[in-house]
């Protein structure tokens, strides 16, 4: 049997556009990379924080098994994206971050990745 292991991933920033073109290359990566037709569903919309002008979207996770295709496209997809987001997270011009959470697994390890 193969374990189970969820990762999300949440993008925030100050500044709407640069979010927007972030989630944008994120969808095209998705519509490119994943074998499962709908996996750009997994990207959320973006929301808006109460305060502060921060807005977010979320990455919900696969729901496939470690080592299926699903999840391994999903991990090679995050993995670009984190790759493309880290230079740009060293901007003064705005203050974009982001965070990757690996939890749920069978043997019930958790896991936290950020900038």
């Amino acid at each position: 049997m193969r374990n189970i292991r969820h990762h999300a991933l949440i993008v925030t920033c100050n500044d709407r556009k640069v979010l927007e073109t972030i989630r944008a290359k994120i969808v095209e990566l998705y519509k490119t990379h994943m074998e499962a037709s709908n996996g750009v569903h997994l990207v959320s919309e973006i929301k808006e924080s109460i305060v502060n002008h921060y807005a977010s979207f979320f990455i919900i996770p696969d729901g496939s098994k470690e080592g299926y295709d699903a999840s391994d496209d999903g991990d090679i997809i995050r993995e670009k994206i984190i790759a493309y987001i880290n230079p740009l997270c060293v901007s003064e011009a705005y203050h974009l971050s982001y965070g990757e959470i690996s939890y749920g697994a069978d043997d019930g390890s958790t896991s936290f990745r950020h900038n």
